[in-house]
């Protein structure tokens, strides 16, 4: 009689295949994406290049390796420190680095906030628009979702003279809907055309540094 010899976790596999799929089919690729890049940060899945260094030799002088000599990933975490395993992966694809973005952003504390001397834009309206986006950009790289409360945005608004009471409302629904979702209650979530835009930003902003 035949004997199943697959693995004994084969099955779960196959199962947890089936439910993932099942769930992310209907949702647009920009959703896609966005869930499973949040359900990596969260389980730490492993990159399949991550490879054990080589152990030095046996007597090999202990000393500090210089920054030449040191693995490309080992140097890479002295400046990524607190940024979200999302963000890293965004940062890596859009061209950008914690050199890059420190000017605009206050890397290695545990909250990573907008701290850019100033923001783009003639009107409140235009810095309003850069205010979400980048205030959005700031939560995921410390959460890895780019989402703000109605509070932090306001916040960030009075800072930067782009808080107009009258319209903010009104802008977000009818200028900035396709690049922010969300509202007072829920908070602001940049949507993939606002972290494209966002990024954009980012970058006109880093070559003016």
């Amino acid at each position: 009689m035949a004997t199943d010899k697959r693995p004994a976790n084969s099955d779960h596999e196959i199962t947890a295949i089936n439910i993932v799929y099942d769930a992310l089919k209907d949702l647009e690729p920009a959703a896609q994406r966005r869930v499973l890049e949040y359900v990596d940060s969260r389980l730490h899945v492993p990159s399949p290049d991550d490879e054990p260094h080589p152990q030095p030799a046996a007597g090999a002088k202990d000393r500090p390796l210089a920054p030449s000599e040191r693995p490309a990933d080992a140097a890479r975490a002295d400046d990524s420190e607190g940024i979200s395993p999302v963000a890293i992966k965004w940062m890596k694809r859009s061209g950008l680095t914690a050199e890059s973005l420190s000017p605009f952003f206050s890397l290695g504390v545990d909250e990573i906030d907008l701290v850019a001397k100033k923001v783009p834009g003639e009107s409140k309206k235009d810095r309003m628009h850069s205010v979400l986006l980048l205030k959005g950009i700031a939560a995921y790289l410390s959460t890895g979702v780019a989402r703000v409360t109605h509070k932090q945005a306001k916040e960030a608004c009075l800072h930067y003279n782009a808080y107009d009471p009258a319209n903010f409302a009104a802008h977000l629904k009818k200028s900035f809907a396709a690049e922010v979702a969300g509202n007072k209650q829920s908070g602001y979530t940049l949507t993939a055309r606002g972290l494209t835009n966002a990024t954009e930003i980012i970058k006109t902003l880093a070559s003016a540094t």
